[in-house]
């Protein structure tokens, strides 16, 4: 039995009536919800991994939770290097919270754990996982049954992606990243199929 989910990303929502770079990032995404909602409105939920807004303005995520209240299915929202943590967090119900306030989470699915991570840094556009971060994803991983599948959705690449842009501001803690991770890397794999709007570039 496959499971099915949707992947959005970098939506780079602005304030309501601007543009960037010449296009309107809100108009792209409401096309994008009337896809889903046309198309794959029998997927499980959505997942959105981060860069939510541009500049992170409340304006901005208001305009994010706006087009999404008009998704038929759930959704997660994740963080990336062009949000804002504390105004994504008063803003979007949908973007989980640990116990360090970080936008980090978890959602059981009959194929196995998905891990939702908060690699931003407010400082940087580099990705970045302190060590309350790391631990956290230690301790979920070690809580979860020896036998679940898991995925771990995250904003920055913990690897090189050949893409010379994104690799200059990869995950910084790209070992320890790995180092948590690898005594599970051996657990069974799960049959997903992720599947995502039409092409909105």
């Amino acid at each position: 039995m496959s499971f099915k989910f949707i992947h959005l990303t970098d939506t780079h929502l602005v304030c309501p009536g601007l543009k960037l770079y010449g296009l309107d990032p809100r108009a792209r995404l409401d096309a994008a919800v009337a896809d889903i909602n046309r198309h794959h409105s029998d997927a499980a939920f959505a997942v959105v991994t981060g860069d939510l807004t541009h500049w992170g303005e409340a304006e901005a995520y208001a305009s994010f939770a706006e087009a999404m209240a008009a998704l038929k299915i759930p959704y997660i929202a994740m963080v990336g290097n062009h949000d804002r943590r504390e105004v994504c967090l008063d803003t979007l119900d949908a973007a989980p919270r640990d116990r360090n306030g970080f936008v980090q989470g978890t959602q059981q699915t009959p194929h196995g754990l998905f891990i939702f991570l908060d690699t931003l840094d407010e400082a940087s556009h580099a990705g970045e996982m302190c060590a309350k971060r790391l631990g956290w994803l230690a301790e979920t991983l070690a809580a979860a049954p020896a036998d679940m599948p898991f995925l771990v959705f995250m904003h920055h690449p913990p690897f090189p992606v050949g893409i010379d842009a994104m690799d200059q501001i990869a995950l910084k803690q790209s070992t320890g990243f790995a180092e948590v991770i690898a005594p599970y890397r051996t657990h069974p794999p799960s049959v997903l199929r992720p599947c995502a709007p039409a092409d909105l570039r």
